[in-house]
C-alpha cells in the first residue's frame, strides 16, 4: 500500500438520518483536522460524543468538551480546530422550511447556547440512542425529543434570570454541589454551610433551579460518570467511587433510569468501530 492510499481522511459521516427536514449526522473529526469559516442553513445541534475541541465564532471561542451540547444559530459564520485528538459527534440540523413549527421559539434557535450539564443533555443523549437504534418507532421519537429539547430551552430562558437573582446563599449552596460531588452532603450541612435554615434553603434553592438539591446533585453525579465513561478508561466501579455513589450496583441502576442505557453499554455506543453505514 502506498504512503498516499494509507492517508485517513480528515472527516468521516458514519451514520446519517433524515426525518422530515431534520437532518441528523454522525461524524468523526481526525486530530489535527480543521473546518474553516462556514455557517448552516438551519439551527444546528452539536452532541459532542467523544473528544473535545474549540469553535470560534465572531468574536467568541466555545470550548466543546465531551458529552457537552452546543446549539449553532442559522448562518452563524464558525470554525472548528481538533486539536486535541479525534472528535466524534451528532448534528442535528433544522431545515429553515421546519422552523415554522417552533416559530414562537424563534428566539430560542437564533442564540449560541452551550450546555456541559443538565437535562438538554438527557434529552440529547436520548435522540441519540434512538438515532442509533433507528426503528419503525425512532423517526417519531426524535422528533418529539427534538421539540422537546427545544421547549426546555426555552423554558430554562425563562428560569434563568431567577437563579441570577438569587441570594448569595442559594448560588453558595449550588457551587458546593459542584464542588463536592463525591461527597455525600445533606441538606442540613449545606444550610450550615451557607448561614441559612435547612426549609428556607430548600425553598430557595427549587425556586431558583427548578429542582431540589439531591436531584442536581444526582443528576451532576451522573453527568460527570458519562464523562468519565467517554473519556477515560476507568471501571464502572472506579467512577462509581469517584462520582460519590455507593458501589458499581447503585451507578449502574441510576444511570439507566437517567440515560436509558447502562454505563457499559453507553461507553461501548461511544467506541464503536467508526465504520460507515
Amino acid at each position: 500500500m502506498s504512503a498516499q492510499a494509507a492517508i485517513q481522511p480528515a472527516s468521516l459521516r458514519l451514520r446519517t438520518a433524515d426525518i422530515g427536514g431534520i437532518s441528523l449526522v454522525e461524524g468523526l473529526h481526525r486530530a489535527g483536522s480543521a473546518l474553516p469559516w462556514h455557517s448552516h442553513a438551519g439551527p444546528t445541534f452539536c452532541l459532542v460524543l467523544r473528544g473535545a475541541f474549540a469553535e470560534y465564532t465572531r468574536g467568541r471561542t466555545i470550548d466543546c468538551s465531551p458529552s457537552s451540547l452546543k446549539l449553532t444559530p442559522a448562518g452563524a459564520d464558525h470554525w472548528n480546530r481538533f486539536d486535541l485528538g479525534d472528535v466524534r459527534g451528532l448534528q442535528i440540523e433544522i431545515d429553515p422550511a421546519r422552523c415554522h413549527a417552533v416559530e414562537r421559539y424563534g428566539a430560542v434557535l437564533d442564540q449560541h447556547r452551550h450546555f456541559g450539564t443538565g437535562a438538554e443533555l438527557q434529552l440529547a443523549r436520548r435522540l441519540y440512542a434512538e438515532f442509533r437504534t433507528m426503528d419503525s418507532a425512532a423517526p417519531l421519537a426524535i422528533e418529539g425529543l427534538l421539540l422537546e429539547l427545544i421547549a426546555l430551552i426555552a423554558r430554562s430562558r425563562r428560569l434563568g434570570p431567577i437563579a441570577g437573582r438569587a441570594p448569595d446563599w442559594v448560588r453558595r449552596a449550588h457551587e458546593l454541589l459542584h464542588e463536592s460531588l463525591a461527597t455525600r452532603l445533606s441538606l442540613s450541612g449545606i444550610a450550615g454551610e451557607v448561614g441559612v435554615h435547612p426549609a428556607t434553603l430548600a425553598r430557595g434553592y427549587r425556586r431558583a433551579y427548578g429542582c431540589s438539591l439531591g436531584e442536581m446533585q444526582r443528576r451532576l453525579r451522573l453527568e460527570l460518570a458519562a464523562r468519565l465513561l467517554a473519556a477515560t478508561g476507568l471501571s464502572a466501579a472506579e467512577i462509581a467511587q469517584l462520582t460519590g455513589f455507593f458501589d458499581q450496583s447503585h451507578l449502574t441502576n441510576s444511570f439507566r433510569r437517567h440515560f436509558g442505557t447502562s454505563p457499559l453499554r453507553y461507553r461501548s455506543a461511544l467506541r464503536d468501530d467508526v465504520t460507515p453505514r
